[in-house]
C-alpha cells in the first residue's frame, strides 16, 4: 500500500496484516537541498550566510545570449539591465555599486563548475543545472579579492549514472520587436511648426522635392532569432559522460545588427583504485560572430540619427546614392547602417582537469587545473560612400586587429569532516591557488584609399596608404599585460545538533596588479545561525515548520578590471617631432604615474537574516538586512605636473555605503499528483551613498559623469558624483 499526503514523504508498506500503523514523515526536501558554497557544498539547513539557489527549471525562459540574464527577477538585490543589442552585455549589480570603476569591476565574479573566472560565453543556458548566488560577504569572502560584488556559482549538467544513454534536443524560434518608439513629427508637421515659429529649414532639405520618411521604421525592424541544442549523456556508477552542441542566431531590432554563436561542451567523469580516486576532464569551446553599425558619439549612431534626421530628407537621391547634407554632425541613418560596418569574431577554448582523492573516511584532497584561451578578431570598414566626416575623404578605410587572452589556474585544497558523539559536526577546508593571466596580446593595422569597396577589410595590401597614427593608436590599445595571483584560504564550519551553527573563513591574496607596498590583502569573515525550530520549546507548536536566525560579517576585495600597469610609471607616444635630419620621430612621454601604495578596494558587509517556513514548508521565505561599506575606492585624480610626470594619478581615496532590506517568499498554492503551482515573490530596497571622495592629498568637489554623446550635446555631462548623494544621480538645470 502507498501512503501519501501533501507536505509528507510518500511511503510504501507491504499489506500483510489487518491493521497497519504508520507515522508520516515530513518532507524536508528544501532543508536537505545541497547548496554549492565555494570549494565545497552544504545542506540548506546548515547554511549560515545569504545564498540563493535557482534550479534549471526555475530559470527565465526567452531569447538570452548570456546565462546571467536567466536570473533576472529571481534573486533579491540582483539588478540586471538588459539591452536590445544582441551583441551588448547586460549590466549586472548585486546590492548596489561597490566601485567607481566600470565594466568587470562592477559585476559579480563567476565560478563555473568550481573554476573561477570562466567566460560565460562557454555556457549555453540549456547546459545549466543550477545557479547559486552568494550575496553577503560572509559567503563571498572565501573568494577574497574578487568577491566585492558578489559571486555567482554555475553548475552545469553532468552525465547520468543509470546505465542508459539519453539524447535530447531542444530549440525555439522567437521575434524581438521594439515595444514603443518616440512620437516623432511627420514632414507636414515639421513644415507647419517651422512656419508657425518662423524657422528656416531650407538648409536642411530640398525645398523643391521634400520627402516624408519615418526614420524609426527605416532603422528598426522585427528581429528573428532561433536556438538549437542537442545533448547526449549517460554512464553508470563508475563512469559518466555528457556532451552538448548549441547554436544560436539572433537578429537585433536595429538593422545591421546581429550575432551567432556555436558552443560545444564535453565532460567525462570516472572512478579508479576501488573508488578511492575521482577524476574528470572537460573540453569546452565556442565561436561567436557579431555585427554592428557605428555607435559613436556626436551623432554618429543610427539610433541617434533616426531621431534627429528630418523626415523631409529622402533615403536616397535619384541616382541611387545616399542622400547627404553637408551640415555638421548630420548623418543619414541608412548610410550609417550600410556603409560603416563592424564585425567581431570571438573564439574561446577551455580545458579543465579535476581529481579528488579519498584518502581516509572524511578526508578528501582536490586538485583542479584549467586553461582558457580567448581570441578576438576585430574588423571595421568605412566604405568610400561613408558620410562620417573622418572617412569621407579616405576612399574606403579598413581597420583590422586581433587580441589574445590566456588564463592558467591551479587550485588544490583539502576537505575534512567528522562528527563527534553524533552531535558535534566539524568541517575544515584548506587550500592554495595560483593563476596567471596574459591579456591583451595583439596587433592591428589601419589602411585607406582603396580602388573600390569590393574587398572591404580583406586583402588590405591593396590599400594605397597606411594610417601611421591610426595604426599606432590601435596597437597602443593592445599591450600584453601579465598578472599573477597567489592565494591561501581556509574555512571552518561547526554544527551542534544542527541547531547552533558557526562558520569562519579567511583568505590571503597576493596580486601583481597593485603597488609594490600593498600587494597582499587579507579577507576574513564569520557568520553564525540559530535554528530556533530545533529548540525544545518549539516542538509542541504547529504554526512554524522552520525558523532560523542568521548573522554574519565579512570583508572582500575588488581586484577585477586591472592591467599590469595600473600602479606603474608608463611611457608612451605623446606626439611627433621633426629632427635635424628632416625625419619625423615619435615623442615619448609619461602616460601614467607610478603609485607604489595603490591597494585593494575593500568591502565590509554586515548581514542579518531570518528564514521561516509555514504549512509544512509550502510557504517559506527570508527577510534580510545588510549594511555594505566600501573603502579605499580607486579612481584617477588630477595632479600637478610640477610634482608628477603625468597629470593624473590612480589612487585609493573614496568611500561608498549601501544599506538595504530584502524579502523573499516562496509558495506552493497547489500541489497534486499531476500538477504543482510554485510562486516566488522577492522585494528589495537599496540605499546607495557616496560617503567621501577626497582626502588630505587628493581633493575634488564633484566628478562629472554620463556624457550623452548625442548630436549637438557632447561634453555636457548629466550626472555628478558628489559626497552625500548616490551614484547615478542626475544633475540638470532646474
Amino acid at each position: 500500500m502507498v501512503f501519501s499526503y501533501i507536505g509528507f514523504l510518500t511511503q510504501e508498506i507491504k499489506a500483510d496484516r489487518d491493521v497497519i500503523d504508520i507515522k508520516m514523515k515530513e518532507d524536508n526536501e528544501a532543508l536537505e537541498e545541497v547548496v554549492v558554497i565555494g570549494y565545497g557544498s552544504m545542506q540548506r539547513k546548515d547554511i549560515t550566510s545569504s545564498i540563493t539557489t535557482v534550479k534549471a527549471e526555475d530559470l527565465n525562459v526567452g531569447v538570452y545570449t548570456s546565462p546571467a540574464q536567466l536570473l533576472q527577477g529571481k534573486v533579491p538585490g540582483l539588478t540586471i539591465a538588459n539591452t536590445s543589442d544582441p551583441n551588448g552585455a547586460a549590466s549586472i549589480s548585486l546590492r548596489g555599486a561597490s566601485s567607481l570603476r566600470t565594466g568587470e569591476a562592477m559585476e559579480p565574479y563567476y565560478v563555473i563548475d568550481g573554476v573561477p573566472g570562466v567566460s560565460l560565453s562557454l555556457i549555453a543556458p540549456e547546459d545549466i543545472e543550477s545557479i547559486d548566488v552568494l550575496r553577503d560577504a560572509s559567503a563571498t569572502a572565501i573568494y577574497g579579492s574578487k568577491a566585492a560584488n558578489g559571486v555567482i556559482l554555475v553548475t552545469t549538467k553532468k552525465g547520468k549514472k543509470d546505465g542508459r544513454t539519453s539524447v535530447n534536443y531542444s530549440g525555439y524560434v522567437a521575434w524581438d520587436k521594439t515595444i514603443k518608439t518616440l512620437d516623432m513629427m511627420s514632414a507636414d508637421q515639421v513644415l507647419d511648426y517651422a512656419a508657425a515659429n518662423d524657422i528656416d529649414l531650407s538648409g536642411y532639405y530640398d525645398v523643391n522635392n521634400p520627402a516624408d520618411v519615418d526614420w524609426q521604421k527605416e532603422v528598426l525592424r522585427t528581429g528573428f532569432s532561433h536556438n538549437h541544442n542537442i545533448s547526449i549523456n549517460g554512464g553508470n556508477e563508475k563512469t559518466s559522460y555528457n556532451a552538448s552542441l548549441n547554436y544560436i542566431e539572433r537578429e537585433g531590432t536595429v538593422r545591421g545588427t546581429g550575432m551567432d554563436r556555436l558552443t560545444a561542451r564535453s565532460f567525462l567523469q570516472s572512478k579508479a583504485f576501488n573508488n578511492k580516486l575521482d577524476f574528470s576532464l572537460s573540453l569546452n569551446a565556442s565561436v561567436s560572430n557579431s555585427e554592428n553599425g557605428p555607435t559613436n558619439n556626436e551623432g554618429r549612431s543610427a539610433l541617434d540619427a533616426m531621431n534627429y534626421y528630418l523626415p523631409l530628407n529622402p533615403i536616397k537621391n535619384d541616382d541611387g546614392t545616399w542622400y547627404h547634407r553637408t551640415t555638421s554632425q548630420y548623418y543619414n541613418p541608412a548610410s550609417l547602417i550600410n556603409e560603416d560596418r563592424y564585425k567581431t569574431t570571438q573564439k574561446l577554448l577551455q580545458g579543465v582537469a579535476k581529481a579528488t582523492a579519498h584518502i581516509i573516511d572524511g578526508l578528501d584532497w582536490n586538485l583542479n587545473l584549467s586553461y582558457q584561451n580567448e581570441q578576438y578578431i576585430y574588423n571595421n570598414y568605412h566604405s568610400s560612400k561613408s558620410q562620417i566626416v573622418d572617412y569621407t575623404s579616405r576612399k574606403g578605410q579598413a581597420e583590422r586587429s586581433t587580441s589574445e587572452n590566456i588564463k592558467k589556474q591551479l587550485e588544490t585544497y583539502i576537505n575534512w569532516n567528522h562528527t563527534f558523539n553524533d552531535i558535534h559536526k566539524l568541517d575544515v577546508m584548506l587550500g592554495y591557488s595560483w593563476e596567471q593571466s596574459d591579456n591583451n596580446d595583439g596587433f592591428g593595422l589601419v589602411a585607406y584609399n582603396f580602388y573600390n569597396d569590393a574587398l572591404s577589410y580583406y586583402n588590405m595590401s591593396l590599400a594605397n596608404n597606411i594610417d601611421i597614427d591610426g595604426t599606432g593608436n590601435l596597437n597602443g590599445s593592445h599591450l600584453l599585460s601579465t598578472l599573477r595571483m597567489i592565494s591561501y584560504y581556509g574555512r571552518i564550519n561547526y554544527s551542534y545538533e544542527s541547531k547552533y551553527l558557526l562558520q569562519a573563513t579567511i583568505r590571503r591574496d597576493g596580486s601583481s596588479a597593485f603597488g609594490v607596498n600593498n600587494r597582499w590583502g587579507t579577507f576574513p569573515s564569520v557568520s553564525a545561525s540559530w535554528r530556533i525550530i530545533e529548540e525544545d520549546f518549539m516542538k509542541n507548536q504547529n504554526i512554524l515548520d522552520d525558523l532560523k536566525f542568521r548573522v554574519g560579517y565579512g570583508v572582500s576585495g575588488n581586484s577585477l578590471g586591472f592591467d599590469a600597469f595600473t600602479s606603474r610609471l608608463v611611457y608612451g607616444s605623446t606626439g611627433w617631432f621633426t629632427a635635424a635630419d628632416g625625419n619625423n620621430y615619435k615623442v615619448l612621454g609619461a602616460t601614467r604615474n607610478s603609485n607604489p601604495d595603490l591597494k585593494w578596494e575593500r568591502t565590509g558587509m554586515l548581514n542579518i537574516g531570518i528564514d521561516f517556513g509555514f504549512f509544512k514548508n509550502r510557504l517559506t521565505g527570508t527577510i534580510e538586512y545588510y549594511d555594505k561599506r566600501t573603502s579605499d575606492l580607486i579612481y584617477p585624480y588630477r595632479v600637478s605636473t610640477l610634482l608628477y610626470p603625468y597629470s593624473e594619478m590612480v589612487a585609493n581615496v573614496g568611500d561608498i555605503s549601501n544599506k538595504g532590506i530584502e524579502i523573499t517568499v516562496n509558495a506552493v498554492p497547489v500541489q497534486t499528483k499531476n500538477f504543482t503551482w510554485n510562486t516566488t515573490i522577492n522585494l528589495s530596497h537599496n540605499r546607495n551613498m557616496v560617503e567621501s571622495m577626497s582626502n588630505s592629498e587628493y581633493t575634488v568637489n564633484f566628478i562629472e559623469m554620463a556624457d550623452p554623446n548625442i548630436n549637438s550635446y557632447s561634453n555636457q555631462h548629466v550626472q555628478r558624483l558628489m559626497e552625500g548623494a548616490p551614484i547615478g544621480q542626475f544633475y540638470l538645470w532646474e
